[in-house]
């Protein structure tokens, strides 16, 4: 293919215009495909030469592509370990925010505001 055709300047141009979004810049096609063939293994360099050869390519594809969901799976797998293991060792009584001047205790710390100011307003009219 010669490089002045169509779809050629498409898979290997860059983007001409287009505003940056809040997650940051929009990735060519080329970019998107070095970031897939890397997590299957593949040399993004000389991935063309290789997928030449049909039968080898898919076979490649194939292989890469088992090999990198095992190790997800085994990611995630451990992640949500590590999780539930937080998860696990947090006390199962609830906490309490006790009153220092009373220790009456409360579940939420919104409660323990609201006591609080009950003390300002009793030792503002008792004097």
């Amino acid at each position: 293919m010669s490089d002045i055709c169509l779809p050629k300047r498409l898979f290997y141009g860059k983007l001409a215009e287009g505003k940056c979004t809040q997650g940051g810049q929009k990735k060519c096609f080329k970019d998107t495909l070095k970031v897939s063939l890397k997590s299957l293994g593949i040399d993004p360099d000389s991935w063309e030469t290789g997928a030449q050869e049909r039968p080898a390519w898919r076979s490649s594809i194939r292989k890469g592509t088992i090999s990198y969901e095992q190790s997800r799976t085994a990611e995630a797998q451990k992640k949500r370990e590590l999780r539930k293991s937080i998860a696990n060792s947090l006390p199962t009584s609830p906490a309490y925010h006790l009153c220092l001047m009373w220790g009456r205790a409360f579940r939420t710390g919104i409660g323990l505001i609201t006591h609080s100011q009950t003390h300002r307003t009793q030792s503002t009219s008792s004097t």
